[in-house]
This record gives C-alpha cells, structure tokens and sequence, in this order.
C-alpha cells in the first residue's frame, strides 16, 4: 500500500498491519530450532526484516491514532508514513509516555525503562541502514547478545521483540482508553455549560 493510500486509510488499518506482520515473523522465528544459532546470515535476515518492519507498524499506529493526541504538536501525517527510522518514531512514543506521566508502567521483559526501550529500538534501527541484510542485532559494546552458546539466537532475538511489541499493543489500547475519557468528560462539561451549571466536581 503506497503512502497515498495510507493517508486516508482507517487509523486502525495501521494496527492490524502491525499484528499481521507479527504473527508472520512469530512463525518465521519458530520454525527455527529456538537453541540453536542461526546457520547463516542469510537465514536469519528475512526474521529480522519482519520484527523490524513490524516494530515500524506498531511505532506509525500509536503516533498517528490516540497517542498523537497528547504530543504538544499533531505529528505530520506524510512524514511519519514516509520515514522508515523506528528510531525518530520511538522518540515520539516517548514524548507521549512523558507527557502521560506513564513512566513507571511502560516497561515489559527486558525493557525496565524509557532507556532500554529506545536502546533496543536503535538496535533494531542500525542493523541494516541500507535495507539489504537483516543481520541479528548486537548490543552497544559490540558483542553479540548472551546466550548459552555466546551467539545471539533467534529464540533470544524475537523473545525480546516480542516482549516489546506487546508492550505497544498493550500501550495502545490504554491510549485510546484514555482519549475516550477525556473525550467523554469534555462532552460532560460542554453540556454543563450548555445548561448554564457548574459541572459536578470529578
């Protein structure tokens, strides 16, 4: 879908595209042996391909639906389609998590605070800038992430995505929660004011 399409595409769309690609990189991911390393480079690419652009998804869906509502500015709609970095779209998200106070609830296996989440969202950003090989990331230090075998494997490798894309899923639906009741407590108040009363103290 071109990024025209998209634009006047349902808010939603973007969500289920999300979990689509998910659900197909959850497969791709298990029918490797989850103890073993990957036998190649070439294996493993199109794993991480799909973890990323599914990353990518989630990160587009919560800026441009409920989340963008409490970003001090509204997130042009062209430019976050357009762009690939899920590390400028993950700056977003954490704008959004700080102006929310939500801090201390946005966390998940791996992922303690908005630090590590940005520190795995580059991870997964600088694997391949020019999109040709999907290599499985390595930690800042440059070592390959920790396993049994000292390799990273994919088991390890989409255990953590997983645990992180989750976390979106869950993020968004309390996003829009959220939005809903401050909508509903505006709609309250104007017909208050409508009637010429106070509104009753929340």
């Amino acid at each position: 879908m071109g990024v025209a399409k998209w634009l006047n595409a349902p808010k939603h769309d973007l969500f289920l595209y999300a979990q689509s690609f998910h659900k197909t990189a959850k497969a791709l991911a298990a029918s490797f042996q989850s103890d073993a390393s990957p036998s190649s480079e070439s294996d493993v690419s199109p794993v991480v391909f799909i973890y990323r652009h599914a990353l990518e998804l989630h990160l587009k869906a919560l800026v441009l639906s409920e989340g963008g509502n409490f970003l001090a500015t509204t997130p042009d709609r062209l430019s976050i389609h357009r762009t690939h970095s899920v590390s400028w779209l993950a700056q977003l998200v954490c704008q959004i998590i700080t102006a929310l106070k939500w801090e201390e609830e946005f966390r998940c296996d791996g992922i303690d605070n908005l630090a590590d989440f940005k520190a795995v969202v580059e991870e997964l950003n600088s694997v391949d800038p020019g999109s040709y090989v999907f290599r499985l990331p390595v930690s800042a230090e440059g070592q390959d992430a920790p396993s049994r075998s000292g390799k990273p494997t994919i088991g390890e490798f989409a255990g953590r995505i997983d645990a992180l894309l989750g976390l979106l899923d869950s993020t968004a639906d309390a996003l829009a929660a959220t939005w809903d009741t401050r909508e509903e407590a505006a709609r309250i108040e104007a017909a208050w004011n409508d009637c010429g009363f106070e509104p009753p103290i929340q």
